[in-house]
């Protein structure tokens, strides 16, 4: 999976990237394994930080994530909780569709 880490205005860090990476990575091929990329976009909110996570999983199969935290790997962790589950739901109705 190809992911794209950015920063609006502030500087991502080494060790960020990786956390990034390392954590969607494993939450997205939980449910999908060839995932195609994702985008991640940390910006400042006033004396918050904003992760929005975008994640193309496959055709006409995308999820999306936003979250505001005083700290930015909680932010981040919490965008991707709200990717991980709707991915978990689109994968159940696939499941059960059929």
């Amino acid at each position: 999976m190809k992911i794209a880490v950015t920063g609006h205005q502030i500087d991502i860090g080494d060790a960020l990237r990786q956390h990034v990476a390392e954590r969607l990575e494993h939450g997205v091929s939980k449910y999908f394994e060839d995932a195609i990329e994702a985008h991640i976009r940390f910006s400042r909110e006033g004396n918050l930080y904003r992760a929005h996570v975008s994640a193309h999983v496959g055709k006409d199969i995308s999820a999306e994530g936003q979250a505001d935290d005083a700290d930015i790997y909680a932010s981040f962790n919490a965008a991707a909780e709200h990717v991980e589950k709707q991915l978990r739901r689109f994968k159940r109705k696939l499941r059960d569709h059929h």
